[in-house]
């Protein structure tokens, strides 16, 4: 059995699942007309990368930058969590903006409700936020989101997946991490061993062009007319929160400071950088734009490479085939594929589908690496249960793909993402390094035997059976995939 908690994400697939029973069927795969995005052209950029190497660097460097920024600071996310690591960068912004710098935040709706502690600081005026493709509900919890979702479902299933930070035009980060304890190692119930990248140059300008495009758009709604605050009661709620997650967790408080304390400089790589950027016509037709513009970015790179690494915390096929994956191992690549172990996973319904597609993925001669359930991340402040949740693929040890992407349905067909492939063979090592140096502490190696059984071994621990994942997941898997939900995870 999984040790996690019922996370907020778990909560958030929750409403998907309600949807389905509600509904009675899945979303339905769009019709691709031939030539899809045969006009779109690559445009690669110059540009300084950094590897972030830990998961408390990547909080500092967010704080350091803000403490620096002059001018602006935009920002987009998934979720930001009300804990010490979401508030304490919500109040350096407010610092920020006291003196001077312009605030703008774009947020996800799926995990805002009446968030009259982030809404508040809207009264600031250096700061904007605004929300994406927002819900009517937002007083009445996940069932109130749920019977929402089911009755406005063509018009709330995309959601905005995209990770950005951008401080003066100086300097970017993107990666696979949204704000939270959880992700930068401080949390107590569970983590994420995800990844961040710091850029400089003249590829932050396409991102600054995006996001021009997403704040100007009627996709986008000012949060103030979605939360009623107290006019000039001083950031009440939000104060509250800030004094009393830093009274609880003095702790984390401590570690933040000697890690800023830490920070030494960035030592960056210099590399040929190329941005893709889904197009937000996606909200209306549920077209592959963000995947089908990689594929031909990465076309001749996929029948010519001698070997990938493909990372995502979610493999689900799009309508049964692993198409990348097959085209890789048709031409004699050598894969390797590192994703979530069934027990490790943070979604309720990934596994139920997953278990059935590995004896395919592994029948196809990948090479599978599955995170342990019980990994220790030692850059976690916290070792407590562990999600996989990098995003990421490399090629020949050359080319390295950067994003907010999932390999999955969802990534492909509803959510807005975007990512960058950097050319750089010592990026490409940096971030190999990054994901497999101690892959004997946090994976399984899993396995295909000749008689067609499947084994998991890490170090001297073996097992037979998908590790920590018992019989009793056999029903609850088999029901939830009689929902044919595929299309939305």
């Amino acid at each position: 059995m999984s040790r996690f908690p019922l996370s907020r994400q778990l909560m958030a697939l929750l409403l998907c699942l309600y949807s389905l029973v509600l509904t009675g069927c899945a979303g339905s795969y769009p019709e691709v007309e031939p030539g899809f995005e045969s006009n779109w052209q690559a445009q690669p950029h110059q540009a300084q990368v950094y590897l972030i190497p830990s998961a408390s660097e990547a909080l500092a460097r967010r704080i350091e930058a803000i403490r620096h920024a002059q001018q602006s600071i935009d920002i987009t996310y998934f979720s930001w969590n009300k804990d010490l690591s979401g508030l304490m960068l919500l109040n350096e912004l407010k610092l920020a903006a006291d003196r001077g710098v312009q605030v703008r935040i774009v947020l996800d709706d799926l995990l805002v409700f009446n968030e009259t502690w982030l809404a508040e600081l809207a009264q600031h005026p250096a700061i904007e936020l605004r929300i994406f493709n927002p819900f009517n509900s937002r007083k009445t919890g996940w069932l109130g989101r749920s019977l929402d979702f089911q009755r406005h479902k063509p018009q709330l299933d995309n959601r905005l997946h995209e990770k950005y930070f951008n401080v003066d035009g100086q300097l970017m980060i993107l990666g696979g991490r949204n704000i939270g304890d959880d992700y930068f190692g401080y949390s107590q119930e569970a983590n994420f061993f995800d990844l961040d990248v710091v850029f400089r140059g003249d590829i932050i300008q396409p991102f600054m062009a995006n996001y021009q495009q997403l704040w100007t758009s009627e996709l986008v709604t000012p949060i103030e007319a979605l939360i009623h605050t107290r006019k000039h009661k001083h950031y009440h709620d939000f104060n509250r929160a800030w004094q009393r997650s830093q009274e609880k967790q003095a702790p984390v408080l401590e570690a933040i400071s000697q890690s800023l304390a830490n920070l030494a400089p960035m030592h960056f790589i210099h590399a040929r950088v190329t941005p893709v950027f889904d197009s937000l016509d996606k909200v209306k037709d549920n077209k592959p734009y963000f995947r089908t513009r990689v594929e031909r970015l990465m076309s001749q790179t996929l029948v010519n490479a001698n070997k990938a690494v493909i990372s995502t915390p979610y493999m689900i096929p799009t309508q049964h085939k692993f198409k990348i994956i097959e085209t890789l191992t048709e031409h004699d690549a050598a894969v390797t594929l590192i994703t979530n172990s069934s027990a490790s996973n943070d979604s309720a319904f990934i596994p139920a589908y997953f278990e059935q597609y590995r004896p395919e993925l592994l029948a196809m001669g990948v090479d599978l690496y599955e995170f342990r359930d019980d990994a220790i991340n030692r850059d976690h402040l916290y070792h407590v249960a562990t999600y996989y949740h990098n995003k990421t693929f490399i090629f020949d040890d050359k080319l390295a793909y950067i994003g907010s992407s999932n390999f999955d349905p969802r990534s492909d067909f509803l959510n807005i993402e975007f990512g960058v492939v950097i050319d750089s063979p010592e990026f490409a090592q940096a971030l190999t390094q990054y994901l497999l140096a101690k892959r004997e502490d946090l994976y399984w190696h899993v396995t295909l035997a000749p008689d067609g059984s499947i084994n998991w071994r890490s170090g001297e621990e073996s097992h037979d059976a998908s590790p920590n994942y018992g019989g009793w997941h056999k029903l609850p898997d088999w029901i939830i995939r009689q929902l044919d939900g595929e299309f939305e995870l």
